[in-house]
């Protein structure tokens, strides 16, 4: 792949529809925090194509004759020439139904050639002359090598090693192993069968894989690969993004092929002048690079508080004229600092702000409270809370009342908590609190309506809520456990608040596995 065909590639992406590069850079900056953004460009992945052979279960509904002649089977009239004369049938007739009931040991026939129904058959008359039978089928799935999984996206999304080639994207140069048998799941098989193999109305139940029919090596195109850095260590950070989601077994099994020596990077990517110093398109640092600047300058500001709330406190110690003097300069000299940093605080608030539609913004520690209990309030399907620890000071009789509300008008709320509440001195301490202060909402809930209270309480440090699908938060803010009041208690904590769909749905994304756990 020449520089030229690089660059050009590197056009069709920025501009192509598929990859929404905004998006992508925010994913990767919010799952990394710790971590620089360093590059993104489009890969390949190796996909193997399989074609299988499952035993399945289906339904069958029996021939109107054999239905008739199994329900008098089980009303006990049993001799042959009495069926057919109550059904008006002749022998010939009477043999083909008999032979589909004892094909499916519905029935069986006694040396003096009556018949009888069996217990299967009595079920079948039960559901109305349906019944399930075996057959095979065969099917084709996509094999991810890398995550060692069926994975669920559709077949006409990959691409042959040719097409891939032609097109200029650079693929993964790992040694994928042809699978085997062992390699399937069944589960896996039957979820990718369900969404996009089966179109009937009626899927029928795999029972068993028996054999891998068909092996093809294809290429999924649909995947950016991000690389990060960080001045605390030395090696490069990967993650592997499809246009919608986050891809976490793929991410960690390409970690490891870049921690063997693999080079993931193709020097194309990094010669082309659409990139910055760092690898990175100038457009994709904007908004990750203003959020950090907004956190830090907003922290900044909030240290210059402090500083001039203590000088002016050891003004007041002082009865030394020129002490105090010096002191008043000073106050001066850190207010001037303070305003210039809430100026450029303001310039980027004003530029993410554009950059976003105003669908983005940082929340300042005093603000948690009322977006909490705006959030509360707003929600009608679903809010979910995730906060480190829970307690009466902020778990109060406000925040339950709002919730019995929620609850009340048809809200599912859940709560997942619990960080140090299996391990550590302060465990029975931090449990007995979470579970006092969510014990007073469980007791007012209505019994007609308990089960619309989810509870988790698993080793999770993330603190962030959703509601509905207007907005979430997420940040360093202890939703549950901290008022954020502008008390002697007072401590900068930060979250981000956003209205974009994209967020919305990577947060509910990591609240359905939290919730799963």
């Amino acid at each position: 792949m020449t520089v030229e065909s690089s660059r050009q590639n590197w056009s069709n992406f920025m501009n192509g529809e598929n990859y929404d590069y905004h998006a992508i850079a925010s994913r990767a900056k919010r799952r990394f925090p710790d971590y620089k953004l360093d590059m993104l460009f489009p890969v390949c992945l190796p996909v193997y194509e399989l074609r299988i052979k499952v035993t399945e279960m289906v339904g069958h509904s029996l021939s109107t004759t054999a239905l008739f002649v199994l329900q008098l089977t089980n009303l006990d009239i049993r001799r042959p020439s009495e069926i057919c004369r109550m059904l008006g049938l002749t022998e010939e007739y009477l043999a083909t139904a008999t032979a589909e009931l004892l094909s499916e040991g519905l029935v069986i026939q006694l040396p003096d050639l009556d018949i009888k129904v069996t217990d299967i058959g009595k079920e079948v008359i039960r559901n109305g002359g349906k019944s399930l039978r075996t057959r095979s089928r065969y099917p084709k799935v996509p094999y991810d090598h890398l995550s060692k999984r069926i994975i669920t996206f559709d077949l006409d999304h990959l691409r042959d090693g040719n097409d891939v080639r032609k097109d200029g994207l650079f693929v993964v140069p790992a040694k994928p192993r042809r699978p085997h048998l062992g390699n399937l799941r069944i589960t896996e098989v039957r979820e990718y069968d369900r969404i996009y193999t089966h179109k009937r109305s009626q899927p029928a139940e795999i029972l068993e894989i028996s054999e891998v029919k068909d092996v093809r090596l294809r290429y999924r195109d649909d995947v950016v690969l991000v690389r990060l850095n960080t001045p605390n260590y030395d090696n490069p950070l990967f993650a592997a993004y499809s246009s919608a989601q986050y891809l976490e077994e793929e991410s960690g099994a390409i970690q490891r092929l870049a921690d063997s020596g693999v080079n993931l990077v193709p020097d194309e990517h990094e010669l082309t002048d659409q990139t910055s110093a760092g690898g990175l398109p100038l457009i994709l640092n904007e908004e990750p690079s203003l959020i950090e600047d907004i956190e830090r300058l907003y922290g900044n500001a909030t240290v210059k508080k402090q500083t001039i709330a203590e000088i002016r406190s050891e003004q007041g110690t002082t009865q030394n004229e020129q002490e105090r003097n010096r002191l008043e300069s000073r106050i001066a000299e850190v207010e001037r600092e303070k305003s210039a940093l809430e100026e450029m605080l303001v310039e980027r608030e004003n530029k993410l702000k554009k950059l976003t539609s105003d669908q983005v913004r940082l929340i300042k520690t005093e603000d948690h409270r009322g977006l909490l209990l705006k959030a509360i309030d707003r929600a009608r399907s679903e809010i979910t809370l995730v906060s480190a620890w829970v307690n009466d000071r902020a778990f109060d009789d406000e925040v339950r009342k709002r919730l019995l509300n929620a609850i009340n008008r048809g809200t599912t709320v859940r709560i997942a908590w619990g960080l140090g509440a299996k391990r550590g001195s302060d465990a029975q301490r931090n449990r007995a609190q979470g579970n006092s202060a969510l014990s007073k909402l469980r007791k007012v809930i209505p019994s007609n309506r308990k089960q619309q209270l989810i509870e988790r309480r698993e080793e999770t440090h993330e603190k962030f809520i959703i509601c509905d699908e207007l907005f979430c938060a997420w940040g360093s803010f202890n939703w549950l456990s901290y008022r954020g009041d502008m008390d002697v208690g007072y401590r900068r904590e930060t979250s981000y608040y956003s209205e974009r769909s994209s967020d919305i749905e990577l947060w509910k994304e990591r609240a359905i596995s939290l919730f799963k756990a």
